[in-house]
């Protein structure tokens, strides 16, 4: 989907979600359906009765309100709590945009979000300053992470309702992520599965792989190879920090330029990795969509360097 699609949604506060009521669910209360059929959390449910949110055949009603089955019921959803976020006009390449959510090809070298010592030049500040120019009323809920060097493909929640239902979908495994990875020397087979946990290190950002570390499963298949180096397409099953990097390395196939779990390289000064493709149910008309991210001019030149350059992936 491109850029002028998206822009034909209206992007202010995402629009009120409208459920008609089954007759299956004759005796159940309002929040019983918002909460069992669609995993609604309590605090959702508390936020929409402080706002009145809750308007059954066009009138307001209690969350507790019995229904017959047949109604027409509009969830109106609060507006986004004001978030400190300095807005910074950066140029961005936003591959989607809807009421509800945004998916980014964000750059390398960009962090998602401001931290201590680093306010401004994020993604947020970056989304921050896109919506105040374009009118929108959005929040920044990243639903996943993509580490400073890693480039690629990275979802947005816009506000906290979409954010639950994006998070439910990450922590089932329905959100599928896929990514393209150069490793310096080779896996000991084209495919497989790593299945080593990973765990923090007492002292500054590196992992490595422990028996009491947090469950990490990575598959990936090899694409290409050269006797000194791999292209590989890689699926994230978990999620944690520096995942792909910390598993490649414990094949003794540290991703090309990774200074922290491999080898530096002058020319190309970031760990190999990219983030291609993604796809996800979305939250309001529940059709799976999916995207893909072309690849960055340096990835794509290190590739030609490194004979393992291909079309389609």
């Amino acid at each position: 989907m491109s850029r002028s699609q998206s822009q034909s949604h209206s992007l202010s506060q995402p629009p009120p979600l409208r459920i008609g009521i089954l007759p299956a669910w004759r005796g159940r209360t309002i929040e019983s359906v918002l909460r069992h059929e669609f995993s609604f959390s309590r605090r959702q449910v508390i936020a929409l009765k402080k706002s009145d949110g809750i308007i059954l055949n066009g009138v307001p009603v209690y969350a507790k309100t019995l229904l017959r089955g047949g109604e027409d019921l509009l969830i109106r959803f609060p507006p986004p709590n004001p978030q400190e976020i300095i807005a910074e006009k950066i140029d961005l390449a936003i591959i989607y945009e809807d009421p509800d959510l945004i998916v980014v090809n964000k750059p390398a070298g960009m962090l998602v979000h401001p931290v201590r010592f680093h306010r401004t030049g994020t993604l947020a500040n970056a989304l921050t300053y896109h919506w105040q120019s374009t009118g929108s009323v959005a929040a920044f809920h990243p639903v996943h992470r993509l580490d400073q060097p890693t480039s690629g493909l990275l979802l947005i929640a816009k506000s906290s309702w979409s954010h639950q239902q994006l998070s439910l979908q990450l922590q089932s495994r329905a959100i599928d992520r896929l990514y393209l990875a150069v490793s310096a020397g080779l896996p000991p087979s084209t495919h497989g599965l790593i299945t080593a946990p990973i765990k923090k290190c007492a002292t500054g950002v590196k992992r490595f792989i422990a028996p009491d570390g947090q469950p990490a499963r990575t598959r990936y298949r090899t694409l290409k190879r050269t006797d000194q180096a791999g292209l590989h397409l890689v699926k994230l099953i978990t999620g944690r920090t520096h995942q792909i990097r910390v598993h490649f390395a414990h094949l003794a196939a540290p991703l090309w330029g990774d200074a922290l779990y491999g080898q530096a390289d002058a020319t190309f000064s970031r760990p190999a990795l990219h983030a291609v493709s993604l796809s996800f149910i979305h939250p309001r008309h529940q059709r799976r969509i999916k995207f893909r991210a072309p690849l960055p001019p340096d990835l794509e030149t290190l590739l030609h360097d490194l004979g393992l350059f291909q079309s389609e992936y």
